[in-house]
């Protein structure tokens, strides 16, 4: 009897170990810890050449993707040569924390041009943004409402090659697409050890 007893003790415990680990698993997943955006840290670059109402331009970007306390944060940089001379810069930094639902990210605040966090808020114009790892791949949707009541879709696909990372952008407003672009960019680091 004393040992059926302790063999029922054994089970319960084992049968409660088991239950803990998949609530355990199950949390995990649920708090977007599954896809680890690890091996995309780093610091990428590149040039395409993109033609515009006034003719070609060349477009420099860079890409840096850093750990955050909660995530990560995407910094995307380009410099715009017009066919007049003139250079155009833009740049954008979102950090990222995982979202509810398992393999996507959250945005938790931008920096504005003077190096101060904010919120993001869509409200005052910033796009509602998500992020999402799925495999070598790294998405990142922007959806916004433009002044005129237009609706804006960006697409950023952030895929992993030997040596860097392929960017597939788009841009559909209205349903109509209005651009795409695909770009090579080089790790940073490996371009540096190649010299």
């Amino acid at each position: 009897m004393r040992r059926a007893y302790l063999g029922w003790i054994v089970f319960v415990g084992v049968l409660a170990a088991g239950f803990a680990m998949v609530c355990l698993t199950n949390a995990v997943r649920a708090q977007g810890y599954g896809s680890d955006f690890s091996r995309f840290v780093g610091d990428y670059s590149g040039q395409v050449v993109i033609e515009t109402p006034t003719g070609l331009a060349k477009r420099d970007l860079d890409v840096t993707v850093r750990r955050e306390k909660e995530g990560f944060s995407l910094e995307w940089s380009t410099e715009t040569q017009r066919p007049d001379g003139r250079i155009k810069s833009d740049r954008y930094f979102v950090a990222f924390k995982p979202a509810q639902r398992a393999g996507y990210y959250a945005p938790t605040d931008k920096i504005d041009r003077f190096g101060k966090r904010l919120p993001i808020d869509p409200i005052q114009g910033d796009p509602q943004l998500m992020a999402k790892i799925e495999g070598q791949t790294l998405t990142v949707y922007a959806s916004l409402i433009a002044d005129d009541g237009a609706h804006e879709v960006q697409t950023y696909e952030r895929t992993l090659v030997p040596g860097g990372m392929r960017l597939k952008f788009s841009r559909v407003r209205n349903g109509e697409a209005i651009r795409a672009i695909e770009v090579d960019l080089k790790n940073k680091d490996q371009t540096q050890k190649l010299r």
